[in-house]
């Protein structure tokens, strides 16, 4: 008779906006352990599962954005672990993207494609980017 243990891993070191991750969560124990729940937060997720008393189960995200950042749990528990000793894990996912860079001008007045002296010029430059990025103007 052995209570349930769980193991959570991500198919990835480092995740990036727009790739794709998959989550497994591998669960163990006899008397056979409950199908496992997997939540971010309050969301919970589908888990696809195999096997009995070893079970792993799988969870794949794609185009993935910021918002799949945050610690993921996911717990089970069989008739030896009680509803307040359940066997979780838990793994935390930051989601990476690479620098972008945008400038914008003000319009040019009257259409032309070209600036006189003394024509009112804003230069904005936005910055995105995970980890945060610094540049120079």
């Amino acid at each position: 008779v052995k209570p349930s243990t769980t193991v959570l891993s991500v198919n990835k070191d480092i995740i990036q906006k727009g790739s794709s991750f998959t989550l497994t969560c591998v669960v163990e124990g006899y008397p056979q352990p409950e199908t496992p729940t997997l939540r971010r937060g309050n969301t919970p997720f589908t888990l696809s599962c195999s096997g009995v008393n070893i079970k792993t189960c799988t969870v794949g995200f794609s185009n993935i954005d910021y918002s799949y950042s945050g610690q993921y749990n996911c717990s089970t528990k069989n008739i030896i672990n009680s509803q307040d000793k359940l066997s979780s894990a838990t793994l935390q996912i930051n989601v990476y993207s690479q620098t972008d860079v945008t400038m914008t001008t003000t319009p040019l007045p009257g259409g032309r494609t070209y600036y006189l002296t003394g024509d009112p010029l804003t230069i904005t430059c936005s910055v995105e980017g995970v980890p945060r990025s610094s540049f120079t103007f």
